[in-house]
């Protein structure tokens, strides 16, 4: 059980970097959109926000609930999950 907790908060590691990296070129997109008076590229970011990365938010947030309840994980990997959480939120 305990190679399989750590196989799982792998794939979270692998998720919250990612949903990072969507949010970090969004905000990007939105410095631009702003700088450059681009209404098409500011309309774009919002989809996006709304979209992919709301989404991409749930999937984590179920994800930190799914192991919490089915692993019910103590020391460094709670901390981990709560984190995430925290992160995702």
């Amino acid at each position: 059980m305990a190679g399989n907790i750590q196989t799982e908060i792998e794939k979270l590691k692998k998720q919250i970097v990612y949903l990072g990296m969507a949010v970090q070129e969004n905000m990007q997109n939105s410095i631009k959109a702003l700088w450059g008076k681009n209404p098409d590229l500011a309309r774009q970011v919002i989809a996006t926000d709304k979209g992919e990365i709301d989404s991409m938010e749930i999937s984590v947030e179920e994800e930190c609930l799914r192991l919490l309840a089915l692993h019910q994980p103590v020391a460094g990997d709670l901390r981990f999950i709560v984190t995430v959480l925290k992160i995702d939120n």
